[in-house]
C-alpha cells in the first residue's frame, strides 16, 4: 500500500514522520529548497533521457548538489526513454565519465508507461510482462542503492 499526499512546498516534518520511504518528486533545478531536500535525502535520482539538452544540465545540477555538501554516493542517474541499446550504451558513458552513479537498469521510450500513468497507474503495472517486471526490477535496484548510501 502506498500513501500518496500532494504538497505545495518541502517541509522537514515529512521526514520525522514513520515511513519506509518517502518519495519526493521536485524540481530538477538548483533551488534553496531542493538543496533542502537533498541535505535530508538519503538518495536523490535524476531521471534523464539520452539528448545533450537533458543531460548535460542535469550532470551540471549534480555538480551544483556536490559543491553544497551533498556526497556523490548519494547522486544517481537513472536513463530514462532510450530507444535503442547503443543510445542506453552511450548515454550510460557518458554520465559515468561525469562520476556520478548510473542504474544500470534503465527504461526505454514506450506508449504503455504513459497509457499506465494515465490511468493512475505506476510503470509496473503496464499491461506488458516485460516492462512491468523491468521496472520492479528498478524498484529494487533502487531500494538496495539506499541500504549502501
Amino acid at each position: 500500500m502506498i500513501n500518496c499526499q500532494s504538497y505545495p512546498f518541502f517541509d522537514q516534518k515529512l521526514t520525522k514522520s514513520q515511513h519506509d520511504y518517502l518519495i519526493v518528486d521536485g524540481p530538477a533545478r538548483m533551488s534553496k529548497g531542493s538543496l533542502e531536500i537533498a541535505r535530508v535525502a538519503n538518495l536523490i535520482i535524476q531521471p534523464v533521457r539520452p539528448s545533450l539538452d537533458d543531460l548535460n544540465p542535469a550532470i551540471r545540477e549534480f555538480n551544483g548538489l556536490f559543491k553544497a555538501g551533498i556526497p556523490k554516493n548519494k547522486l544517481a542517474f537513472l536513463i530514462n526513454a532510450v530507444s535503442s541499446e547503443a543510445e542506453e550504451k552511450a548515454t550510460r558513458n557518458y554520465l559515468q565519465k561525469a562520476g556520478y552513479f548510473v542504474f544500470s537498469i534503465s527504461l526505454p521510450e514506450k506508449v504503455s508507461y504513459r497509457e499506465a500513468q494515465n490511468q493512475g497507474l505506476s510503470i509496473s503495472e503496464v499491461k506488458y510482462l516485460r516492462l512491468s517486471k523491468q521496472a520492479r526490477e528498478l524498484v529494487k535496484s533502487i531500494v538496495k542503492k539506499i541500504g549502501t548510501t
